[in-house]
C-alpha cells in the first residue's frame, strides 16, 4: 500500500514500539490496506522485539517478514502437550481393512445445504495469507478462486466485509467464519453481509476467546469476547444461512450447538491452540453419535491427505478442511496449485473407498478403522 505521512502517523500509535520511520515504511509497505495496520502491526512489534539494535531496515523489515511467514505457516518446537503432534500421531495410529468383495468405483459427490459439490474435500477456514504471504498476490482471493474452480466448498476466517466481498466475486460457494469479536455491531454487520453477497453459510469461531493464561483474547489488534449460549443463539436467529460453529471439541459442546439451532459444527482445536487438546478424531465419533443426525460435522486439523480425510469420514465426519497443508501449494503455484493439490487428495480419497467397499461419501463403515496398539 501507499505509505503516506498521515498512514506513518497512525501506524506510529498503533506499533507502541520504538522503531525508525525507515523501518515503520519497509513493514507498511507489506500490508495489502490500510484496514490491515490495527490488526497486523502488534504482531510485527512482537517479531521486532527479536531484530538485534543496529540492523539496518531493510534486513529488520525481511527478519520480521521472515518470522510473521514462520507464524503463519503454524511452526511450533517439539514440546509436551503439542496438540498437533499428538493429532498427527492420532491420525498415524489408524489403519483400514481391505473390503474388495461385491465392491464398486466410488462416486465422490457430496450434498451440502442445498448444493452439490464435487468433493468431500473443502478448504479450511483461513485468514489473512497476504500478511505471512506477502509474495503471493491477493492470497486470499488465490485461495477462494482454488475452491471455485475445483468445485469444492470454501470456508474463509477472520477478515473484513471489502475482502469478504473479493471472495465472494470468484464463484467460491463460501462459508464465513466470524471471530467472536467485542464489537457485536462487527459480528452483525458481517453476518448481515455473508447473506447480502450470497454466502453458502456462515457462523462462529469460538476457539478464539481466550488467551493460553485464561484472559479475554485480542486477535490482530481486535479484542474478542465470551460468547454465552444465549448470544450465540441471537445470532443463529440472525439469519437465514445455516450457522455454524466452529472449535467444537467435546460432546458437551456439541450438544450445546444442537440446543441453540446451529446447523453444522467444525470439529476442530485451532491448530493446536490448548496444550493438550484431544485429537479432533479422538472425540469424533461420539460427537457424531450425539448430533450427527441433526446437522453436517466437520473437521479440520492435520489433514494432509486423502488418507486423512478418509479416516476422518470413516468416523463419522461429513466433510473434511483442509488448510495449512495447502499454504506451500498457494505460494508455489497460486490458485491452480492449490485446485490441483486439492483434486490430487480427492483421487486420494476415491482409492481409499474403492480399496475399502464405500460406494459414496454416505457410505463410510467405522468398523474398516483399527487403532494401531
Amino acid at each position: 500500500m501507499e505509505v503516506t505521512e498521515k498512514v506513518l502517523e497512525k501506524a506510529k500509535g498503533l506499533i507502541k514500539v520504538n522503531v525508525s520511520d525507515e523501518i515503520l515504511k519497509g513493514l507498511l509497505a507489506n500490508l495489502p490496506d490500510v484496514q490491515m495496520m490495527s490488526m497486523v502491526l502488534p504482531m510485527m512489534a512482537e517479531a521486532l522485539k527479536d531484530v538485534p539494535e543496529g540492523t539496518d531496515a531493510a534486513q529488520a523489515v525481511a527478519l520480521v517478514m521472515k518470522k510473521m511467514k514462520k507464524k503463519g505457516e503454524g511452526k511450533s518446537e517439539s514440546a509436551p502437550g503439542n496438540a498437533k503432534q499428538s493429532t498427527r500421531a492420532y491420525f498415524d495410529g489408524i489403519w483400514l481393512e481391505q473390503r474388495l468383495m461385491d465392491a464398486q468405483i466410488p462416486t465422490m459427490e457430496m450434498q451440502l445445504y442445498g448444493e452439490t459439490f464435487r468433493s468431500p474435500i473443502m478448504t479450511a477456514a483461513l485468514s489473512h495469507l497476504k500478511t505471512f504471504n506477502p509474495d503471493v498476490e491477493d492470497a486470499m482471493v488465490q485461495y477462494a478462486k482454488a475452491a471455485a474452480r475445483a468445485g469444492y466448498v470454501h470456508w474463509v476466517g477472520m477478515g473484513e466485509n471489502e475482502e469478504f466481498a473479493r471472495i465472494m466475486e470468484t464463484g467460491a460457494r463460501t462459508i464465513r467464519i466470524i471471530k467472536p469479536y467485542a464489537d457485536e455491531e462487527k459480528i452483525y454487520s458481517q453476518i448481515h453481509f455473508a447473506e447480502e453477497r450470497g454466502a453458502l453459510a456462515v457462523g462462529m469461531d469460538i476457539d478464539h476467546t481466550f488467551t493460553e493464561e485464561g484472559n479475554i483474547d485480542v486477535v490482530m489488534g481486535e479484542e474478542m469476547a465470551i460468547k454465552s449460549n444465549a448470544v450465540l443463539r441471537s445470532y443463529v436467529q440472525e439469519t437465514k444461512l445455516p450457522f455454524v460453529i466452529k472449535g467444537v471439541l467435546s460432546v458437551h459442546d456439541a450438544a450445546a450447538c444442537a440446543e441453540i439451532g446451529a446447523k453444522g459444527i467444525v470439529v476442530s482445536h485451532h491448530g493446536g491452540r490448548m496444550n493438550y487438546a484431544v485429537p479432533p478424531l479422538m472425540v469424533l465419533p461420539e460427537i457424531v453419535k450425539e448430533v450427527g443426525k441433526v446437522m453436517p460435522v466437520f473437521v479440520d486439523c492435520g489433514i494432509c491427505s486423502g488418507a486423512d480425510a478418509y479416516k476422518a469420514m470413516a468416523l463419522g465426519a461429513t466433510a473434511v478442511g483442509v488448510g495449512t497443508h495447502l499454504i506451500p501449494y498457494l505460494r508455489k503455484g497460486g490458485a491452480d496449485a492449490v485446485r490441483e493439490r486439492m483434486e490430487d487428495m480427492t483421487r486420494e480419497l476415491k482409492g481409499f473407498m474403492a480399496n475399502t467397499g464405500v460406494k459414496d461419501v454416505e457410505s463410510f463403515d467405522a468398523t474398516v478403522v483399527h487403532m494401531w496398539k
